[in-house]
């Protein structure tokens, strides 16, 4: 990704891509989630950050395809 920009971000750009800005959001989400977040960060060795962006990123793709 050579523009960095985060909105296209996905899974398989995280070992590519170029840092960008971002804000905080601060949201509840379960602890089991919080869990595998953080082994899929570990196993693609990427951010936290970076990972929940880039699923929430093919999340709202594959809701946006199904409109």
């Amino acid at each position: 990704m050579a523009t960095g920009d985060r909105s296209n971000l996905r899974l398989s750009d995280l070992k590519t891509r170029t840092p960008t800005g971002t804000r905080l959001m601060n949201v509840k989400i379960p602890v089991e989630l919080v869990t595998a977040i953080d082994r899929l960060a570990k196993q693609l060795k990427a951010s936290k950050t970076s990972v929940v962006v880039a699923l929430l990123n093919e999340g709202l793709a594959i809701a946006q395809k199904k409109r």
